[in-house]
């Protein structure tokens, strides 16, 4: 993408470096079960360390704890499995800390900068309220924990907040690795995808997605919609929406397998694989119905089946459609997945994200 800073364009040698990255990892009884978002931004401190930074600060935030510290969201898990994955960067001796809670963040950023060397997390960067209100005075101490800032969280970019966007404006700013490649991957996907292109759009809230819809359908050849969207597509509040839609490239489910539309029935899920034989690029957003619970699986199971048979260039993204991927072991049968949910949503929708233009040259 052009015009955005880099990590490439800057003497990084001794800097003490603030990584915002999305470790947003499922967790279930304090173990996790899926790293995908972790592995995706190894590259990123091979880099750093590669390039003689100094320490290296790390923000991320895990679930919605709505500004309060509550156990079930702290990093403890998410820091011990980055241990071993530290193991093999570097030196393999840099030491991993995670810097405990406490209401006043200026205590927590005065025991950060009293570590010289290593990888330093703080706790869960939405424990505290000021975060989600992009807090001017919250931004600035952030800002105390090191010389530069790297945003490597795509996922977040479409959000004001105080690490994605706050910490940019009081030190010099650049993005990371991962994000300077999805941003680069998702753009070539969208304005010059190799044809015939086909979209296929899921998950739930629709409001979010009738942008998405509309610039897929003037960008891609079909449009294919499953999930609780496409059920809100066919309701009268919806009918002016649909409309508007180009129907000879908006495809529809014919059916569902139960009364609830909790999934595509199998006879539209075999249309709709037939309708990506031949595409040279398929994007995927968004589950075709509710994948975690049997028989509403089976949707999403053909479908994602016939993607990654298409012999296409296949991108994903979201968190759920990471989920649904990585349960039908297809996830590293895609070419490219996206880390960014909704950030992927407004990015294609033709949206400027906060957190991206504020990295712009």
């Amino acid at each position: 993408m052009t015009g955005l800073k880099t990590l490439k364009d800057i003497n990084l040698s001794g800097k003490n470096v603030i990584l915002r990255v999305d470790f947003n990892c499922p967790i279930k009884n304090q173990k996790v079960l899926n790293t995908f978002r972790m592995d995706m931004t190894i590259e990123t401190f091979r880099y750093l360390l590669d390039k003689k930074a100094g320490k290296i600060i790390v923000l991320t935030h895990l679930g919605r704890p709505q500004g309060r510290p509550a156990a079930e969201f702290s990093l403890k898990p998410i820091v011990e499995i980055f241990k071993k994955r530290m193991a093999g960067l570097g030196s393999g001796k840099e030491e991993v800390k995670l810097i405990d809670y406490n209401k006043d963040i200026r205590r927590c950023v005065k025991q950060a900068q009293a570590i010289k060397q290593g990888v330093v997390f703080l706790e869960n960067i939405r424990f505290w309220e000021e975060e989600e209100q992009g807090d001017e005075k919250f931004s600035q101490e952030l800002a105390g924990l090191g010389e530069l800032y790297v945003n490597d969280a795509f996922s977040v970019c479409h959000r004001s907040h105080s690490s994605v966007t706050g910490i940019a404006k009081v030190i010099p700013a650049r993005a990371g690795l991962l994000l300077e490649e999805e941003l680069k991957k998702i753009t070539e996907a969208v304005e010059n995808p190799k044809r015939p292109a086909a979209a296929i759009v899921g998950g739930a809230k629709l409001e979010t997605k009738i942008p998405i819809l509309e610039h897929l359908a003037k960008k891609y050849d079909k449009v294919l919609v499953g999930g609780l969207i496409a059920v809100e597509l066919c309701r009268e509040k919806a009918r002016e929406v649909l409309e508007k839609l180009p129907r000879d490239k908006v495809i529809l489910p014919g059916g569902y397998v139960d009364s609830g539309r909790h999934d595509i029935d199998e006879e539209s899920a075999q249309r709709f694989s037939r309708e990506l034989e031949g595409a040279g690029t398929i994007l995927w957003n968004g589950p075709m119905g509710m994948f975690e619970k049997e028989p509403f699986d089976q949707g999403s199971r053909i479908v994602g089946q016939a993607v990654v048979g298409s012999g296409a260039y296949t991108l994903a993204g979201g968190g759920e459609t990471i989920e649904m991927l990585e349960t039908f072991g297809l996830l590293e049968k895609m070419d490219f997945v996206s880390t960014g949910g909704g950030a992927m949503l407004e990015y294609i929708g033709g949206k400027k994200l906060p957190g991206i233009e504020i990295l712009k040259k």
